[in-house]
């Protein structure tokens, strides 16, 4: 069984036990955590090296299971409905999943203003980004020193067709 089949079993183990299927003992409600079921470590195969197929089952069957349950953690009410359009953004399809979302809160360079303000704004929120899920990504995917910039833009996104004026020729004698 590859590394992508344990990960989908386990996952489906996990789906059927907060289904109403056998009930563990661990977790608050009964259910088995997915953390402790699979653990933040990276996938068998470098991500890079990955299929688009083996991406996406990796992504369902043990990515957002942990990171719904990291967030969920951090604030149950806000993220009782966490999903992949939580860290992918609502254009996910059209953009094929491609990172970083462009929907997703700007993150403003580090030591700018902007940074400044963000951090005194949602000093919590920034908190455990930094400490706890941009850490669990980083790991989940096997990517070293992994920052915000994996799932946020770190500035607006240019538009594609904007039309840029166009200067007129100087008229010049000759």
């Amino acid at each position: 069984m590859t590394g992508i089949m344990k990960v989908v079993a386990v996952g489906l183990v996990l789906l059927l036990s907060a289904c109403g299927g056998s009930k563990s003992t661990t977790g608050s409600a009964g259910k088995m955590s997915a953390i402790e079921a699979m653990g933040i470590t990276p996938p068998d195969s470098p991500w890079e090296e990955m299929s688009v197929a083996d991406k996406e089952f990796y992504m369902i069957g043990k990515v957002n299971p942990i990171m719904k349950e990291l967030f969920a953690a951090h604030d149950a009410e806000e993220f009782a409905e966490f999903d992949c359009v939580d860290c992918h953004g609502e254009e996910m399809r059209e953009i094929d999943f491609k990172m970083p979302a462009p929907s997703m809160y700007i993150v403003p360079p580090e030591g700018t203003p902007g940074h400044r303000g963000m951090m005194s704004t949602f000093p919590e929120t920034v908190k455990f980004m930094a400490e706890t899920i941009t850490p669990a990504m980083g790991k989940l995917l096997g990517v070293e020193n992994f920052t915000c910039a994996g799932c946020h833009p770190s500035e607006a996104r240019k538009k594609k067709n904007a039309a840029t004026p166009k200067r007129k020729p100087s008229k010049t004698n000759g």
